[in-house]
């Protein structure tokens, strides 16, 4: 049933032109004090010069190396792998990349991943690092008869030694003789094949997981309705352009005085909402400092308070790098697997509950609840950022 399903998954993302990320099919193995090569690309060939690439050992979070925006973030990195990994990207216009760890240790051992992400679309391939020490030359004892076969006991002290050729050779050559004795081969080959096992049920556990998130987001979808904003309301700092957009730049312009009109760096929209259900959309691309909600029609607008449900606010937003936040009833930080470069907003009025998703990978943000009364107005709130590129509210497509 579970291969099933992979291939259904697998044959959906070729029809609609979505690429998958290959790994290694083995695991990867390196001595210690030695370098080791991990290789990754994307099936079908695709141009991946515009995309963010990471590799990450055991969780997408620790960073082993990490490339975006034309540059590798070497603030990123977890302090173990600085100044230890180099990466290739010659090739990332077909899809291909390779990172080297230099001089690998006994704690690199464990599961890496490589991850790709595009604006619309993200995936990750798995494999294992097997680390292999040098040691001093083996003693073998004969410890017994076991099942039919013979129990060898093999002590090595793993301490460097200067016969490095001749110490591989016999290394070698004991494993040999210790498979040839007591199955070692197939003892190995069966380890081998649960760390595969259990690498495909993380893959299929994903998918489940996924395919969950997604119902509850396209479900929120199809009460997607229009939103424009009120330019009214706007800070003198904030340009609106087509209803939709807004920037923030250093020089407020000239604006009629308006008691709609916030204090604050925000704007809401024209529509008002008292009742029903309501979805909306809007790209906040690589920002580092915006909030995204709904505001009461008669919260206090000439005064900057605190953004919190008391005071008539229920917002999610992102205030620096990754660093991302709400308030219920105080502020209190989020950690999200993919930053969002686009957020979806779903308002239930009857049932008191505003939710927030990540429309990169389709999964829920947060959900807050509470008992609304009057009219809720969508909130936008951003300062000046690193980008001149305006967050605009999107077009939701029923897909």
């Amino acid at each position: 049933m579970a291969l099933m399903l992979a291939l259904v998954l697998s044959l959906l993302r070729l029809v609609s032109g979505q690429w998958q990320v290959i790994g290694l099919d083995r695991p990867a193995q390196a001595l210690v004090g030695e370098d080791v090569l991990f290789s990754c690309f994307l099936s079908p060939e695709t141009n991946a010069e515009a995309m963010e690439v990471r590799f990450f050992k055991n969780k997408l979070y620790a960073v082993v190396h990490q490339y975006r925006d034309g540059k590798d973030q070497e603030h990123m990195k977890m302090p173990d792998y600085r100044g230890r990994t180099v990466f290739f990207k010659d090739f990332l216009a077909k899809g291909h990349v390779s990172l080297r760890l230099q001089k690998v240790t006994p704690l690199d051992a464990g599961l890496y991943g490589c991850w790709f992400r595009s604006q619309t679309y993200e995936q990750e391939a798995i494999w294992e690092l097997q680390v292999l020490e040098m040691g001093s030359t083996p003693l073998i004892s004969i410890k017994g008869f076991v099942d039919g076969g013979i129990r060898l006991h093999c002590q090595s002290s793993f301490q460097p030694s200067s016969w490095r050729l001749p110490s591989i050779l016999l290394i070698f050559l004991v494993f040999g003789l210790c498979a040839a004795f007591i199955g070692l081969r197939i003892s190995f080959s069966k380890s081998q094949g649960k760390i595969q096992t259990k690498v495909r049920e993380l893959r299929e556990s994903l998918d489940y997981e996924g395919m969950d998130r997604q119902a509850e987001w396209r479900e929120a979808r199809k009460h997607a309705v229009e939103v424009t904003l009120d330019m009214d309301t706007a800070h003198p700092q904030l340009y609106i352009s087509d209803m939709k957009a807004i920037s923030c730049r250093s020089h407020p312009q000239e604006v009629p005085d308006s008691e709609k009109r916030f204090k604050r760096k925000c704007v809401v929209a024209s529509q008002g909402f008292r009742q029903g259900k309501h979805y909306w959309e809007v790209d906040v691309g690589f920002h580092k400092r915006w909030y995204l909600g709904v505001c009461r029609d008669d919260v206090e607008r000439k005064v900057c308070i605190s953004l919190c449900p008391t005071n008539g606010y229920w917002v999610f937003g992102q205030w620096g790098h990754q660093q991302y936040f709400t308030f219920n009833p105080s502020k209190f930080s989020l950690f999200l697997r993919t930053p969002p470069t686009r957020v979806g907003i779903f308002l239930d009025y009857e049932d008191g509950a505003i939710s927030f998703f990540n429309i990169n990978d389709q999964s829920l943000i947060y959900k807050m609840e509470h008992q609304f009364e009057g009219v809720l107005r969508p909130f936008f709130e951003i300062y000046e950022g690193e980008t001149v590129n305006p967050i605009y509210i999107c077009p939701v497509s029923l897909r």
